[in-house]
């Protein structure tokens, strides 16, 4: 019932002057009922402020900047909590704000969206945002400005893949590589933002890029082509009532026809931009066209090229006013200074992770080199363990051999006790088991063979086999024989 009563309190408030004859009030209740259906999915608790957003993008869309600027004035003093939206509706502030001619107003809301967009790190927002500030300084006229934040934008987009976006940011940056006297380069563009449209058949976007590619092919002397490339865009954008895209396109036949002399023809171009201009409330193009029929009156109608020549110089002072510049410039300032502070921050985190690598890497190399002293002393503790074992067995023969001499008996027997105490190992513990294979080993048992004597499987003769290795200190089964030969006496017991 709540979200029912805003709806008509809304679409109730809006003042008759912001329809037109594209857009009646039934045609805003219906579109109303479809962004309120939409913002309840996809906003919650903020589908008010939502609703008036998509309502907002839907006037946009179709080229009626006040009625957008009605919505987004509602969304914005309206509380919300998603800043993502919250960013949205700013960045459509600002597009629509540049358009009319308030560049304040426009820059206040692009450098509010640019630090949420960094904040939140979604890098495709960013791009719109960075995309936005382009056009911003392309209407201010300082293309070189502009040209920082297109080419950021289009690296983003080229790491994203995002066609239709990719395509927008190669339109922007030929318009603004045009303005820098860089044909080339702004027709490269312009064609590859053509080849994405027209492989994703987006009838209407490819009527854009004729529009723009038309704009350079007028300036390198190839006015029949852009001539031909206009009268192709031109019936899309009344088909579609894309009036903004309209205005840009009859202004730039309404120039074709003044440099050829048509001047008739020039000026119905002229004038017809002008009145769809004051339809859409685009202030930027209709100063362009104010221009061109001043200087088509100056000589012929004096008095009626004033009226024009006044009007171009009102709507280019709202547009290059003292606050906008001071804006504009203390904007670059601030953009200047979070990129070297952005890269500052990347080397920082670079120079951490280095002396983190070097750290680990130096750790590694103490842990090897300790690995490696206890190798060497593990393998001399064996060395000397052997060479005492080997020792023992030859004391041990000695003495047996010695005591089967012409000795009384007692001594004899007291010396064989001695020479099987001698070659005992009491500090190595083996379990039944073990001494079991070792000596099955001892015989040239394999394990397959020990396995099928014993009744256990011959993986389970490999771990005790292992475990003998580790405890006795040798490596494989001919050295396991060999020691079996120099403590079988001990091992029996």
């Amino acid at each position: 019932m709540h979200v029912l009563l805003m709806i008509s309190l809304l679409v109730a408030e809006i003042p008759h002057h912001l329809y037109s004859s594209f857009c009646q009030r039934e045609t805003v209740d219906s579109v109303y009922n479809e962004c309120v259906a939409e913002a309840a999915a996809e906003f919650g608790r903020d589908s008010e402020a939502g609703t008036c957003y998509l309502m907002a993008d839907w006037a946009y869309g179709v080229s009626l900047l006040e009625l957008s600027q009605f919505y987004l004035d509602k969304a914005l003093n309206t509380e919300i909590s998603d800043e993502v939206l919250r960013a949205d509706c700013l960045s459509l502030g600002s597009a629509v704000a540049r358009l009319k001619g308030d560049l304040t107003a426009a820059i206040r809301y692009a450098e509010e969206c640019l630090e949420i967009d960094r904040n939140t790190g979604i890098e495709d927002n960013l791009s719109s945002s960075l995309n936005n500030i382009a056009g911003l300084y392309m209407t201010y006229g300082d293309p070189e400005s502009a040209r920082k934040y297109i080419d950021e934008a289009l690296e983003i987009e080229q790491k994203l893949g995002r066609s239709g976006y990719l395509a927008v940011r190669y339109g922007v940056a030929s318009e603004i590589y045009l303005h820098l006297g860089l044909h080339d380069q702004a027709l490269a563009f312009v064609n590859k933002a053509f080849e994405l449209d027209s492989l994703d058949n987006r009838t209407e976007k490819v009527a854009v890029r004729r529009s723009q590619k038309a704009e350079v092919l007028m300036q390198i002397g190839q006015v029949r082509e852009a001539e031909k490339q206009l009268a192709m865009a031109v019936p899309v954008f009344r088909k579609s009532n894309n009036l903004n895209s309209l205005a840009i396109s009859l202004v730039q036949i309404a120039e074709i026809r003044l440099k050829d002399g048509r001047l008739q023809d020039a000026e119905n171009a002229f004038n017809e931009c002008v009145d769809v201009c004051l339809t859409s409330g685009n202030i930027y193009i209709e100063s362009r066209a104010r221009e061109g029929l001043w200087s088509m009156y100056k000589d012929s109608a004096p008095a009626m090229a004033l009226t024009h020549l006044e009007r171009y110089v009102e709507l280019k002072d709202r547009l290059v006013s003292e606050d906008a510049n001071e804006q504009m410039q203390s904007f670059n300032v601030k953009y200047e200074t979070l990129k070297k502070e952005q890269t500052i921050h990347m080397q920082k985190q670079r120079l951490r992770w280095s002396l983190l690598c070097l750290a680990l890497l130096f750790a590694l190399l103490i842990l090897a080199c300790v690995i490696v002293v206890l190798k060497i002393k593990a393998a001399k503790a064996v060395e000397r363990k052997n060479a005492v074992l080997v020792q023992a067995n030859i004391d041990k023969e000695r003495l047996l051999a010695l005591a089967k001499k012409d000795i009384p008996a007692d001594v004899s027997s007291e010396i064989e006790d001695i020479a099987t105490r001698h070659v005992e190992f009491p500090q190595i513990h083996l379990t039944a088991r073990e001494k079991e294979i070792a000596q099955m080993c001892a015989q040239g048992l394999l394990s397959k063979e020990i396995a099928d004597q014993l009744g256990i499987s011959p993986r389970t003769v490999e771990t005790h086999k292992n475990n003998l290795f580790k405890k006795l200190g040798i490596n494989n089964t001919v050295e396991l024989m060999r020691y079996m030969q120099m403590t079988s006496t001990s091992l029996k017991r």
